[in-house]
C-alpha cells in the first residue's frame, strides 16, 4: 500500500453541503387590487379590477411597489409554510384554506387558484419573527379569496370573490414582507 493511500480513501467521502437557496424576489404589490403577485415571469398576471378603471385588460400593476422577497418553505426560520403562487393569476394565496379560494383570471373549474409549478413559500409573522427587526407590516390572508393583500393603505383592495378584501381579528396572522 503506497503511503497516504489510506487518508485519500477517507476524504474521498467528504463533499460540501450544497449552498441554501435564496429568497425569491421580483414579487410586487398591485396598486389596484391591493394583492402581491409575482413578476418575474414576463407578464403582468391577471387583476380582479384590470378592467374599467383605466382600460387596461385585467394586468396587475405594480406601480409604486417595493420588490419583495419570499424564502422557500424549506429555508431556516420560523413562519407559515401554506403560500403558493397561482399558475392563473401570479398572485400569491394560502393552502391553508382551500375551500376558500377564489382566482380572479377564473384559475381550475372550481374557480380556486391553483399551484402547479409554484414553489412552496414561507411568510414571516408578527409577532414571531426570525429574521430580525425591519420590513413591512399589515399584510393578511383575505377571508374571502385566500390571496395575499397589503392593508396599510386604508382601502382593502379589490376581492376576486367581490367587493373588498377582508382579513377577520383573530383569524389568521399579519404578515411582514422584506424588501431588496
Amino acid at each position: 500500500m503506497a503511503a497516504g493511500t489510506g487518508l485519500a480513501a477517507l476524504a474521498a467521502p467528504l463533499m460540501t453541503p450544497a449552498p441554501a437557496r435564496a429568497a425569491q424576489h421580483l414579487w410586487r404589490w398591485c396598486f389596484q387590487c391591493s394583492g402581491l403577485w409575482f413578476s418575474g415571469n414576463g407578464g403582468n398576471g391577471y387583476c380582479p379590477l384590470g378592467t374599467g378603471l383605466f382600460g387596461w385588460d385585467h394586468p396587475h400593476q405594480s406601480s409604486g411597489s417595493g420588490d419583495y422577497l419570499l424564502r422557500f418553505a424549506d429555508e431556516p426560520g420560523a413562519g407559515q409554510i401554506t403560500w403558493r403562487w397561482c399558475r392563473f393569476c401570479s398572485g400569491l394565496w394560502s393552502t391553508g384554506r382551500p375551500d376558500n379560494t377564489r382566482c380572479p383570471a377564473g384559475g381550475l373549474a372550481d374557480g380556486g387558484h391553483d399551484f402547479w409549478g409554484s414553489g412552496q413559500y414561507k411568510l414571516e409573522a408578527l409577532p414571531n419573527m426570525t429574521n430580525g427587526h425591519g420590513g413591512q407590516a399589515q399584510w393578511f390572508m383575505c377571508r374571502k379569496c385566500a390571496g395575499l393583500f397589503f392593508a396599510g393603505n386604508g382601502p382593502q383592495g379589490v376581492c376576486p370573490a367581490g367587493g373588498a378584501h377582508e382579513h377577520q381579528a383573530g383569524i389568521g396572522f399579519e404578515h411582514v414582507l422584506r424588501q431588496v
